[in-house]
């Protein structure tokens, strides 16, 4: 997957594009990355990702924007294992941007420079000042600009009325329950967060003290059965229990780990932790 930051460093002038945050790339995401896919295939062209850095929300309302589940460099690496897109297009987003009109995005960015000729969105999309930009209206803009809007369920069939709500939000949500493992139904995969080492253990310790990027989105203070690898090379992952208190480590948010094996790691390692449930659930099962 290719990434670029402007428009117009994309080349083949002709593509099927969609547009989101995509945070966690969670089940609906991947719905709407498989439609993709497929009207890409069905119209010949190339698959594009158009996502933003920061989140809108942390410019829109900076008092309150939503805590992640996953940095950019994770969301990139989880697109791009999904194999639904051949282009990511991350754009700064910025007051700027937020005052941007929809029709300025569409006409500038995704006709003009992409050469959209399909856009595949979730149902419930919106984007553009004031969220102008819902399925209606960017299907009227497609009228005369030449491209056709594809919205895509965020449920699948037999998910509808069950109340399994797929979202980023219903999955930041039950995290900072401590939800953990019904936060993992909706990802279809642990939450994983990667912070860094703040102190080395020694050869003797299997205690460790992870500190985390501000913003990210942590279980409730409790105790968890997870697993954890240094971020950098194919290492294994290794069992741990992962200690969250409800205090930070130097302002910083802090993960407690104890490993239930030896683990080669040094102060500044990153580290990637895994959340799989409460460890009380271990000992009920």
């Amino acid at each position: 997957m290719q990434v670029i930051t402007e428009a117009n460093e994309f080349a083949p002038r002709g593509a099927v594009v969609s547009i989101g945050m995509f945070d966690g790339v969670h089940r609906g995401h991947r719905r709407v990355l498989s439609l993709l896919r497929a009207r890409g295939r069905e119209a010949g062209l190339p698959t594009v990702l158009v996502t933003f850095d920061p989140h809108p929300r942390a410019v829109i309302r900076p008092e309150g924007p939503p805590p992640l589940l996953s940095t950019l460099d994770d969301r990139i690496a989880l697109l791009a294992a999904t194999g639904e897109v051949d282009t990511c297009l991350v754009l700064r987003f910025d007051k700027l941007r937020s005052a941007e009109s929809v029709e300025t995005f569409v006409g500038d960015t995704l006709v003009a420079h992409l050469g959209m000729r399909a856009l595949v969105v979730g149902e419930n999309f919106a984007c553009g000042r004031g969220r102008k930009g819902n399925v209606d209206y960017l299907r009227t803009l497609g009228t005369q600009w030449g491209y056709h809007v594809h919205p895509a369920a965020l449920r699948a069939p037999a998910e509808a009325g069950s109340g399994n709500h797929c979202s980023s939000s219903e999955t930041r949500r039950l995290i900072q329950l401590g939800e953990v493992s019904a936060a993992a139904a909706l990802l279809e995969r642990p939450h994983e967060i990667t912070g860094t080492i703040a102190a080395a253990p020694s050869r003797s310790e299997r205690a460790i003290s992870v500190v985390l990027p501000v913003g990210m989105c942590m279980p409730a203070p409790d105790n968890y059965a997870g697993a954890v690898r240094r971020k950098e090379g194919a290492l294994p992952w290794v069992p741990a229990i992962l200690q969250v208190r409800a205090e930070q480590a130097c302002g910083l948010p802090a993960v407690h780990l104890v490993t239930l094996e030896g683990i080669d790691a040094a102060c500044g390692d990153r580290m990637a932790l895994r959340f799989f449930h409460r460890a009380g659930e271990l000992a009920a099962a």
